[in-house]
């Protein structure tokens, strides 16, 4: 059972307002930690920009200090996820009181823009991948028409008739040892050329993506883990507390079969985590 979800139940009004109390002094939190400020970022053109970010090693911290201060909850680390421009910063705890379980989830999620680095090197750079980039396209270009010659009669030769460049993905997923040999075979004619040439301006893009520089956004609101999932910027902060029945989560909540023990206990769990938070 979710704390926060409307109830006559005395029992439960009165965890889901110390519930409310602890999203209230965890957004005030995260509203303090994403206080935005501005840097110098440059666009891929060259141009400069001030551009709006926050500290995002002030979230692990922020974590750090509430799970030091629950000694007596289960965690499993601070985790993340990265998907593409969006990021989560999570962390789950656990604590028992008899036969019931207490989680704690909090989370932020907020988006990744990328620019580069306000730094001569990054001009440097471009320039020196452009300028490798017109002297090798056309020996590029050419090495790849012989390459593809070069597999077509070597795959001729080991017995394929009907070859086009389009089935050659095929045939080399399915035969390893050909795929080896006749690579190895273009290699030395080639002298590696086209392969020298790949790796240079993955190196060279290498380097350039080394030169960026991340920055993060954030709308620090509440949300649920609805909009969490769907990868709307904000927090989350939930309490669930659930009965444990022979080792198994039970479906259903009934505070009438708590004792006033058991009760005081699950007050006490829930006040660990205002505290944590003030």
């Amino acid at each position: 059972m979710r704390l926060g979800i409307k109830t006559d139940d005395v029992f439960l009004i009165e965890l889901n307002e110390k519930n409310q109390l602890v999203q209230n002094l965890f957004l005030e939190k995260i509203k303090k930690i994403t206080k935005k400020y501005s840097i110098d970022v440059m666009l891929q053109d060259g141009t400069i920009k001030k551009q709006q970010t926050f500290d995002v090693q002030k979230i692990d911290n922020l974590y750090k200090n509430i799970t030091e201060k629950l000694k007596d909850w289960s965690e499993h680390g601070i985790s993340q996820t990265n998907n593409e421009d969006i990021r989560r910063n999570f962390v789950k705890l656990v604590t028992s009181v008899e036969n019931y379980q207490i989680l704690l989830h909090l989370s932020i999620q907020y988006h990744v823009l990328l620019f580069y680095q306000t730094s001569y090197e990054v001009i440097k750079k471009q320039k020196e991948l452009a300028d490798f980039m017109d002297t090798t396209k056309n020996n590029e270009e050419k090495l790849k028409e012989k390459s593809d010659k070069m597999i077509l009669e070597k795959l001729r030769a080991e017995g394929y008739k009907k070859l086009d460049t389009e089935n050659l993905f095929d045939i080399f997923f399915r035969d390893d040892k050909i795929r080896e040999k006749i690579m190895n075979e273009i290699e030395t004619q080639t002298d590696g050329e086209l392969q020298k040439i790949v790796q240079h301006k993955q190196d060279l893009l290498k380097n350039l993506d080394d030169l960026l520089l991340e920055v993060y956004q954030i709308e620090p609101v509440l949300i649920d883990e609805t909009r969490l999932v769907s990868g709307e910027e904000g927090c989350v902060c939930n309490i669930d507390i659930e009965q444990i029945e022979n080792n198994q989560k039970t479906g259903s909540f009934d505070s009438n079969s708590i004792s006033v023990a058991v009760k005081d206990k699950i007050r006490i769990k829930i006040n660990e985590i205002l505290e944590s938070l003030s």
